[in-house]
């Protein structure tokens, strides 16, 4: 396939046809950008992403900063390759549930500069949307570059229904940049989900005490003034800067960040129509148990309860018996059995591993109660991640691969 050449009205015409096709088969389109460069926006795009999959939704990640691309080396991806097989790219499978795809897989050495103008841009923006084996999603994430120039105005023209995050830092000279943001989305007829307020104070990670080091607040005020959805803050975390170098997303962290980072999917979700998980609003909750109620070692339980939901009402209630243990059995058991969540007190982190990547939402610090009450309790959106692995990991035992 030429990335480089112009082309004819014919070929437009088919390309966009193409295009129209595949925008069809994805419910949510959200762009994040921003007027200002240096505020973190892809690593909150590519970390967007990864939540989302996680909660067992089919994503898609487009990386369309052309000039500046950091999705691939934000998820460990730099040095492979994108595969073009019969003029199909083949996005990157991240996970089962995650498909990315970067300028940067179709670049001889990851330190190679493109020297393109407009034309170049729009060209290969579109061919990412309507030449790439994407399948059918839920969400299509886009991270653009910072202004309002080509990259944009080209996914605002194309995907005529996609909505906007904007990413902003909390000091005036960010702020008078994303006010454009702002605009450029009016004069468009882009919706705005809502708008992040990213580098929020710095943690010390001596004494745990935020530093508003860039001010706090100014993305709030502006969202207010502006009538727009503040969705939330995120500090200046120094283990998120640690995880992004090594290619590791968000997710893979337990700390206040990871929970700030689920609060704003949450509500990116709630302003979403078909909240629900996937294609349908069909659930299928796992609960350890030990005694009739959640048992507190998700490796060292008794029964699981299988909760199965259908627009939000119990429509099956099963008690199954987990394999004997062994490392990674169960994890992968629950899996199999098609569960698409699952609640429990504490799980060891390879536990978590290897159910997020089989596309299982884990809930982990739920409390002893029994299946019933936390699933409505769940369904209620009362029931937060607590991210904290099972305490027997400190003692010992393997209760994490069980």
């Amino acid at each position: 396939m030429s990335c480089n050449s112009t082309t004819t009205d014919h070929d437009f015409e088919a390309q966009s046809q193409k295009i129209n096709n595949f925008l069809q088969n994805v419910d949510h389109k959200i762009v994040v950008m921003s007027g200002k460069g240096g505020v973190g926006k892809s690593t909150i795009a590519t970390n967007l992403a990864v939540f989302l999959s996680s909660q067992g939704y089919k994503v898609g990640l487009l990386d369309v900063d052309v000039h500046g691309p950091s999705v691939a080396g934000l998820l460990g991806l730099t040095d492979l390759k994108l595969n073009i097989i019969n003029n199909r790219i083949q996005p990157y499978s991240y996970t089962d549930n995650l498909k990315v795809i970067s300028i940067q897989g179709l670049l001889n050495h990851p330190d190679e500069p493109l020297i393109w103008r407009g034309p170049m841009k729009i060209g290969i923006i579109r061919q990412f949307l309507g030449d790439a084996d994407w399948g059918s999603l839920d969400f299509l994430i886009i991270d653009s570059p910072p202004g309002t120039g080509d990259e944009p105005l080209t996914v605002a023209q194309t995907v005529t229904d996609c909505q906007a995050v904007i990413v902003t830092t909390p000091q005036e000279i960010s702020l008078a940049d994303v006010r454009k943001s702002i605009q450029f989305c009016q004069k468009v007829n882009m919706p705005i989900l809502g708008l992040i307020e990213n580098m929020s104070g710095f943690v010390c990670p001596s004494c745990n005490s935020l530093h508003a080091i860039f001010k706090s607040g100014g993305g709030e005020k502006l969202a207010t003034a502006v009538n727009i959805p503040f969705l939330g803050r995120l500090p200046i975390d120094p283990s998120v800067v640690t995880a992004g170098d090594a290619g590791q997303s968000i997710d893979s962290l337990n700390n206040p960040s990871k929970e700030k980072l689920q609060g704003i999917v949450d509500q990116i979700i709630n302003q979403l129509p078909n909240k629900k998980k996937g294609a349908d609003s069909t659930m299928k909750i796992a609960i350890p148990l030990a005694g009739g109620k959640l048992a507190t070692h998700f490796g060292h339980c008794q029964e699981f309860a299988i909760m199965t939901i259908d627009n939000g009402n119990v429509t099956k209630h099963e008690t199954l018996t987990p394999p004997p243990h062994a490392p990674g059995v169960i994890p992968n058991w629950v899996a199999d059995l098609g569960c698409t969540d699952i609640l429990v007190g504490g799980m060891g982190e390879a536990a978590q591993v290897i159910l997020k990547e089989r596309g299982v939402k884990v809930s982990c610090g739920a409390p002893s109660d029994t299946p019933e009450n936390l699933v409505a309790l769940y369904l209620r959106g009362e029931l937060v991640d607590s991210g904290n692995a099972c305490d027997h990991d400190a003692h010992g035992h393997d209760c994490g691969s069980h």
